[in-house]
């Protein structure tokens, strides 16, 4: 596995004039164009660019400088379709059932509030509930525990749903046409391009060979398709 230090960048994305850093087309030529841009703009940190083009860093001084790059192998692109409706319409069913509960336990407190009050002051100062005030204190317990179960499942659904629709953002980042991506049904696809390039790092240089994986997203609305472009989402040597 790589031992280059990947990381999310906060996606800048700001498209270059014609989008012609990304156009080259056949033979890894457009994968060079990429590779040559990456690594350019790692040289000078330029995150702005990089948003463009990666959702991963080269660091100049964890990883070093590239310079010199050659696409040696790109994999034929393989396709999933993507998720983000069906993981959109889990996590609205989710916050409903949430909203559902808040409302069911502020009724039940509500009604026991003098209960749950004096329960919980007893527990604050260390001390016994009654025993009249047992079955409540449970009761309130399981709100309490489910309450958290709740935030929880809502949590992993958002965070399901994020990492589905981050890359489909990057990829058909358009400032002059803004597009929510969870609104599409589509195809990830995905490949991998075997890269040798000249890396210099702390006084020395040497040539090493690395798989860049790139990924493009490509959408079905009512305006036809959305071909995404390709964006750099992992570095392996």
């Amino acid at each position: 596995m790589s031992r280059f230090i990947t990381h999310t960048l906060i996606v800048t994305m700001a498209l270059l004039a014609g989008g012609g850093l990304l156009a080259a087309c056949g033979g890894g030529g457009a994968e060079l164009t990429l590779v040559r841009g990456f690594f350019q703009a790692s040289r000078y940190e330029d995150r702005s660019t990089l948003g463009n083009m990666s959702m991963v860093f080269f660091s100049p001084q964890e990883d070093g400088i590239g310079s010199s790059p050659s696409v040696d192998n790109v994999t034929e692109p393989t396709r999933r379709p993507l998720e983000l409706q069906s993981l959109q319409s889990a996590l609205e069913e989710i916050q409903s059932s949430e909203t559902n509960f808040r409302a069911e336990k502020k009724v039940y407190q509500d009604e026991n509030e003098e209960t749950i009050t004096r329960i919980i002051e007893t527990q604050r100062e260390g001390e016994e509930v009654a025993s009249p005030d047992e079955e409540v204190r449970d009761a309130w317990a399981q709100w309490v525990e489910d309450e958290r179960a709740f935030a929880r499942k809502v949590s992993d659904a958002q965070t399901a749903l994020n990492d589905e629709s981050r890359i489909a953002a990057a990829s058909v980042y358009d400032p002059s046409n803004p597009i929510n991506v969870v609104n599409y049904e589509g195809e990830l696809l995905s490949k991998d391009v075997t890269v040798t390039a000249d890396i210099a790092l702390n006084g020395s240089e040497s040539e090493r060979t690395m798989v860049f994986t790139m990924q493009k997203v490509e959408l079905q609305g009512e305006e036809g398709l959305i071909d995404g472009r390709w964006i750099i989402t992992a570095i392996d040597e």
